[in-house]
């Protein structure tokens, strides 16, 4: 799995728990370079993170780029949701900001939707990526679930915060989950 984000990597383990792959991290495949996101879309940094770890260990790699975007900015902060505040940011830095943002330039639009790109780069093959996204409001943070955005997110699917969602239901729903089954049903279908 191509990532060092803790949250990500409990979330893709059990997403992908009732599959037959053996998942390590970047550290377990023997990968200790860094991971660039130079793209500007979640396609880009998704596949280069991917066919990078690939190239690097041999194994196959599976890698996500995702974030949240606000319609009535843009779409911002996009592929730069875990970026846009610099490298000593946290999520709480960023959670408030975005809110901030939000509050200041569009308060009467809340609207927003997480995205996530998934890209599996596989050696001697051609990646396959697939897309996936949910959709909600941004709220007050509550709940303590999930990460990143997650306490601000009130999920149309859910009538709750992903913060306050169990893994479960947010599982059910979430914009990685949904890129992660279109990716496995590329790969069936590949095999057909």
């Amino acid at each position: 799995m191509a990532s060092r984000n803790p949250g990500k990597l409990a979330e893709l383990r059990r997403l992908l728990g009732e599959h037959p792959w053996e998942l390590v991290d970047l550290d377990g495949a023997g990968f200790s370079g860094e991971l660039e996101e130079p793209g500007a879309t979640y396609d880009e940094n998704s596949a280069l993170k991917a066919q990078a770890v690939c190239s690097a260990t041999g194994l196959a790699a599976l890698a996500d780029d995702s974030g949240i975007e606000v319609p009535a900015l843009g779409g911002w902060p996009g592929p730069a949701s875990a970026r846009w505040m610099g490298g000593a940011a946290t999520d709480v830095d960023r959670l408030h900001g975005l809110l901030g943002e939000v509050e200041r330039r569009c308060p009467n639009d809340r609207r927003a939707r997480y995205v996530c790109v998934v890209t599996l780069a596989r050696p001697g093959r051609e990646t396959v990526s697939a897309w996936g996204e949910t959709s909600g409001v941004l709220v007050a943070p509550s709940g303590s679930g999930g990460f990143g955005y997650d306490p601000a997110f009130l999920s149309d699917d859910l009538g709750i915060t992903f913060g306050e969602a169990t893994a479960e239901a947010k599982d059910g729903v979430s914009h990685r989950a949904r890129a992660l089954a279109a990716l496995l049903a590329a790969l069936d279908a590949e095999r057909a």
